[in-house]
């Protein structure tokens, strides 16, 4: 087993010709990286660390795997600073309006043999946090996860920049979440079905044990099941959006602080936004997102009246390969974000939807983030006023997407295919199969494909100075068309009015 002060490798990698060079050692590769001052020296650090990383994870040295995986992801940290610092100094060729600017002796990125998604990447990881904030952050994320990764170090990171400042109780709807998991979790049913396959086996007490167990769970499960949908009312057909539906609901529950909260939520002069933790986050959108889950969320940011939550914005990845090229260009991809879920609670001011997404895109702005997709899906009756209020432009329609019904109802999107095509659970590959091949099984044991009737609507909206937003505007590859309208109908309500000139004037 290696240690800090012995190579971090040695033997050869398959697919290679020769032995992994010996020299990379933990502390002598800190070093090395402290002292390069060129993009192409750090590279070669962090390529090395990377193929050590794979060898060790092979050979199930899980030491030297943490090792190399810290010094690769150090070894991108550094590589951002240096590629920040060439931006800023004109040595690194950049480009203002799609354009190459001319500079002299210009260096580009397939020059340093970097792709533009590692170069967004490893610049956002350089400008994040500070060198102890972010010794800290892998410090927790191997003492937490084990094994180091580079999502694990980011949560840490997230962890650490937004903390709790007080210990975040799950809402109710948070466990009913984790509870509907439970219930319907693969493993589970994996474990049953092996016990039934291998019941010969069982010694009789635990046998005997089991049956009971099952029996009193289908007992408790039914009378839980029938207490649950006497008084359950589903989304009513008015036209009315389903997460107004949800506050008006919301507001009916008792809270002996609400004329508080209210006085608060009068004025904007009581209003702060600033970046909570995902576990805030998700006490909030559970209980008033009519998709009822956190998504793709990585960046959360919270509307505070006084010292209440109001309502919740969070950011994260945009679905699919090529979208954020595809908004304004390959060279604005890594400017792009999504507004994965968001959401304000039936006290707060009438205008906080506004209000929230207004000061937490600008403050997502502030890491480099400019661009920012909205999506809204006509079956929960969204238009996008909220988006339209705001000045956000409408584009059109997202293409239809695939997806599939399981025999017991459950409907998922297409993409979630490849996730059944690798089981490696308990650290061992079980199978590994093409998508595909999965499809075909998944079509045999009796799932439909099919795709939807329509798109969502799709609304992008720009943050940043004027000539960023300029720039933007004019980079914008998508058809800008006029805003949906809702159609009329005797019991629809309107979801919020458009900005006031007043407080528009106040948040732009």
């Amino acid at each position: 087993m290696a240690t800090a002060k012995e190579p971090l490798a040695a033997g050869p990698l398959p697919g290679h010709t020769g032995g992994v060079p010996a020299l990379i050692r933990y502390d002598a590769a800190r070093r090395a990286l402290a002292a390069a001052h060129r993009v192409d020296e750090v590279k070669a650090i962090r390529d090395k660390a990377e193929a050590v990383r794979v060898y060790a994870k092979q050979a199930g040295d899980f030491e030297l795997q943490n090792q190399a995986a810290e010094i690769r992801i150090r070894a991108e940290r550094r590589a951002g600073e240096l590629l920040v610092d060439m931006q800023t100094s004109g040595e690194r060729q950049a480009k203002e309006r799609g354009r190459p600017t001319k500079v002299s002796s210009p260096t580009t990125l397939p020059k340093l043999g970097i792709t533009r998604d590692q170069s967004s990447k490893w610049q956002r990881l350089a400008r994040m946090i500070d060198d102890a904030t972010f010794d800290k952050a892998v410090a927790q994320a191997k003492e937490r996860d084990g094994e180091l990764t580079t999502a694990g170090l980011l949560r840490a990171i997230r962890e650490i920049v937004t903390p709790s400042e007080v210990v975040i109780e799950p809402d109710i709807n948070v466990v009913a979440a984790e509870l509907t998991r439970d219930i319907e979790s693969q493993s589970r049913k994996a474990k049953f079905e092996t016990v039934v396959r291998l019941r010969s086996r069982l010694n009789p007490t635990i046998r005997k044990k089991l049956i009971l167990a099952l029996k009193n769970l289908v007992k408790d499960s039914a009378s839980c099941e029938a207490q649950l949908s006497k008084d359950f009312e589903d989304f009513p057909a008015n036209g009315k959006a389903f997460q107004r539906v949800i506050r008006e609901r919301m507001a009916k529950q008792p809270d002996p602080l609400l004329p508080e909260k209210m006085a608060l939520a009068a004025d904007f002069k009581n209003a702060t936004v600033r970046e909570i933790s995902l576990a805030e986050a998700r006490n909030v959108i559970l209980t008033q997102e009519w998709l009822g889950n956190l998504g793709s969320s990585e960046f959360a940011f919270g509307l505070f009246f006084g010292e209440y939550l109001a309502g919740v914005a969070c950011f994260g990845s945009t679905a699919g390969t090529n979208v954020k090229a595809s908004v304004c260009g390959p060279e604005h991809a890594h400017k792009v974000t999504t507004l994965t879920r968001g959401c304000s609670l039936h006290w707060a001011h009438p205008h906080s939807a506004s209000y929230l997404i207004t000061h937490a895109c600008k403050q997502m702005a502030q890491r480099g983030y400019n661009i920012f997709l909205g999506y809204c899906d006509e079956r929960a009756n969204e238009i996008g006023v909220i988006y339209q209020s705001v000045g956000w432009k409408f584009c059109s329609f997202t293409n239809r997407t695939e997806k599939f019904i399981r025999p017991d109802g459950k409907v998922y999107d297409a993409r979630n295919v490849h996730l059944l095509t690798r089981d490696r659970r308990f650290g061992k590959l079980r199978y590994k199969r093409s998508r595909a091949e999965q499809k075909h099984l998944l079509i045999s044991e009796g799932c439909e494909f099919f795709k939807d009737d329509r798109g969502k609507l799709r609304y992008v909206g720009f943050y940043g100075d004027r000539r960023t937003k300029r720039i933007l505007r004019e980079a914008l590859r998508w058809e800008v068309l006029p805003y949906p309208k809702r159609e009329p109908s005797p019991d629809s309500v309107q979801i919020v009015d458009p900005i006031p000139k007043a407080l528009a004037a106040s948040v732009s």
